[in-house]
């Protein structure tokens, strides 16, 4: 549980008007586009063509959700952007395909039908931008932190963000291909953002939206100070529909004033001089759980419902094999002439048991992700004639960076023959800019070793959660996780980047044990910012950790570090949630939920989130508030006949902190993707209530 991610699953309805500046599709003369050679006898058009995609442009790492728009069309076409497989696709007619779009080089492409020997295409019908915003969307009244990732940008300190020409504030460089920055106040609607530096700009049209009431696709709080007016949206959370019918409460449900049923739309609206913050809201509906929010001072509130089995996923499915197969050489020398037969950057075997060996990967999606494992290792064997070894490696999908690790293995050291037994790295080598769609075989993608792994970095937590608490099953250790970030192209894990950890190990990829008692770490053998990877920046999180990976745990994460010269400081860390009322295996003693932090870590949240679930793991109640709270009523919905929790039955209590960037009254169910977070605790008790 070291980790946990919110999958969002964005229903996207396809428009039946053309964008604005094209024409509407029974307006497109016969043949407009280039035409197939095998023309389909659909009745509804008399030739196979494509008109656009809609919309026309995303971020360069795919997954854009389009519909293509054209006639003629069948279910068995395949549509490929940009000379690549689109990674999901769904026949809705004969004019229409719902896509999501593949990984691109930046710029314009090609939008394809493909069908047997033939096809339709349209030149220069999507766009594909250098860079991508996360979240995509906020309120009009301005202040979400965005980060901006790039794919081939160069980004550096003094770098201007414009919304709409309107300058972002708190612009903060972490390397050559990822800022952050909080988007201005804007009007409803979209917005493009351009990215100026001394040397470069980077503009991507309609590339962030700005929302008058909460954003549908993420829902949470917005709009402002809470001055009399509430606006509630209920939304099924799986299909992204507004609930009609929803029960929604003000305040406390069996004596307020403010409360009804949400309209066919799952809206519903309170106006009412004391309606000021902050305020607790409450919905629930059939089926669904039942979900709160406290202590928030926002004029919309889209809340999310769960039901206890999940509708099936909606948006095109994916188009059969989904990963990739890149292929080239690995080469040592300076990578502009024909390479070196001897590895010059890993020293000599020691011992009669050990070689040279390679280990080539690909990045990483993030700190928290897992590499493509190796297909095999290379090893050395010295051939005067020989300049370049060959490699194949398997890979997501996307925009990313291929990672050769070299170095010494000792068979005698690896019993196992897991190969990271026994395996020490000393160099790198990274090929940048790799872009590779479902199912292709990327050939050509050389690797130059020429980055020594001779660097190191001091670490020092201060003021960390305590460890083995008596009466406490955790946290009982101390680990540090770490990586080199390169924004859109991925991280590469220091250490043994790559290679599967025994399971006796009890770590993930670029994660080290602090010794016991120790609260400082020198991690070695990391890459400098140098060569291939000059532009980029390290990121870390360093936390208490319970043995076997579970709860309790306390982490904290730090980006954007660009030096190795003065110790890091990794400080702020939320203090791990100590149940009390109810106690652990304990009967609450009324509707609520108590908890204390344990110094020293003394950290206050941006939010809390809180949830029980049955004993067969269905949802029952998710409750999400400010920080400082730590005694959390249960709304009394038994005036509408709802009681909740059952009675005298073990539920389980989840308690998470979660500090992120931005204020509470501004939450985004975004928030709850571990890709926000700037330090997280959790834990989870059996409990019951009389």
């Amino acid at each position: 549980m070291r980790r946990v991610a919110l999958v969002l699953v964005l229903a996207v309805i396809a428009a039946c008007s053309a964008p604005p500046g094209k024409d509407a599709i029974d307006a497109a003369p016969p043949g407009d586009g280039t035409a197939a050679t095998d023309a389909p006898t659909d009745a509804a058009t008399p030739t196979f063509f494509v008109q656009y995609a809609d919309p026309d442009h995303g971020p360069f790492r795919g997954g854009t959700i389009a519909t293509i728009r054209g006639g003629g069309f069948r279910e068995s076409d395949e549509v490929w952007i940009g000379g690549r497989r689109v990674q999901g696709q769904r026949y809705i007619d004969s004019r229409r395909f719902e896509i999501s779009t593949p990984p691109g080089d930046p710029g314009v492409a090609t939008v394809e039908v493909r069908r047997g020997g033939g096809g339709a295409s349209r030149d220069q019908a999507f766009t594909f931008d250098a860079i991508a915003l996360d979240p995509p969307s906020g309120s009009v009244a301005g202040g979400t932190f965005v980060t901006v990732t790039g794919f081939g940008t160069d980004f550096v300190d003094g770098a201007v963000v414009t919304f709409d020409g309107v300058p972002a504030t708190g612009v903060t460089v972490q390397n050559a291909q990822r800022l952050t920055a909080y988007a201005p106040p804007g009007v409803a609607g979209d917005a493009d953002v351009t990215i100026r530096t001394t040397a470069d700009q980077y503009r991507a049209d309609r590339a962030y939206t700005y929302f008058t009431t909460g954003d549908p696709n993420s829902g949470g709080l917005a709009g402002g100070h809470l001055a009399g007016t509430l606006n509630v949206v209920v939304i099924d959370q799986y299909t992204k529909d507004g609930i009609p019918g929803a029960f929604v409460a003000v305040g406390d449900p069996n004596t307020t004033a403010y409360r009804g049923t949400t309209d066919a739309l799952g809206q519903i609206t309170f106006s009412g001089p004391d309606l000021v913050g902050p305020q607790t809201v409450v919905a629930w509906a059939a089926d669904h759980e039942v979900a709160s929010f406290h202590c928030f001072d926002a004029a919309n509130v889209t809340i999310w419902l769960r039901s206890p089995i999940p509708p099936p996923a909606e948006g095109p499915p994916p188009v059969g094999t989904s990963g990739a197969r890149i292929r080239g050489h690995v080469v040592f020398g300076d990578g502009v002439g024909l390479g070196s037969p001897f590895w010059n950057l890993v020293p000599e075997p020691r011992t009669p048991t050990e070689k040279k060996r390679i280990y080539v990967t690909s990045a990483a999606n993030g700190l928290t992700g897992a590499p493509a494992w190796p297909v095999a290792p290379i090893d050395y064997e010295f051939e005067p004639a020989r300049l370049a070894w060959p490699y194949e490696v398997a890979a997501r999908p996307g925009a990313l960076a291929v990672v050769a690790i070299a170095g010494l293995y000792d068979s005698a050291l690896d019993p196992d023959g897991n190969g990271n037994d026994g395996f020490e790295p000393f160099a790198m080598g990274v090929a940048r800019g790799v872009l590779v769609g479902p199912g292709e075989d990327k050939t050509g993608v050389d690797i130059v070793v020429n980055v020594p792994l001779d660097s190191a970095l001091r670490v020092q937590l201060r003021d960390p959660p305590a460890l083995d608490t008596p009466g406490w099953r955790g946290p009982t250790k101390y680990i540090f996780r770490g990586g080199t970030d390169l924004g859109g192209e991925g991280l590469i894990h220091f250490g043994k980047h790559g290679l599967r950890l025994p399971p006796t190990a009890q770590l993930q990829a670029g994660e080290v044990e602090l010794p016991p008692g120790a609260t400082s770490l020198t991690v070695g053998r990391i890459p400098a910012l140098a060569m291939a990877v000059a532009d980029g920046s390290y990121a870390m999180s360093a936390g208490a950790y319970t043995a076997g990976g579970g709860p309790p745990f306390s982490v904290r994460v730090v980006r954007g570090v660009t030096s190795t010269t003065t110790p890091v400081v990794i400080d702020d860390f939320l203090p791990v949630p100590r149940a009390t009322d109810p106690a652990p295996a304990g009967v609450a003693t009324g509707r609520h939920l108590r908890f204390t932090g344990e110094p020293p870590a003394d950290a206050v949240p941006t939010f809390r989130l809180h949830m029980l679930s049955s004993g067969t793991g269905d949802p029952v109640w998710r409750g999400i508030t400010c920080g400082a709270m730590t005694d959390v009523p249960l709304p009394d919905l038994s005036s509408i006949g709802v009681v909740y929790p059952p009675p005298g039955e073990v539920v389980t209590w989840v308690s998470w902190a979660i500090t992120t960037p931005g204020s509470y009254d501004t939450f985004s169910y975004r928030w709850l993707g571990s890709a926000y977070w700037r330090a997280y605790a959790s834990d989870a008790w059996n409990v019951q209530f009389p």
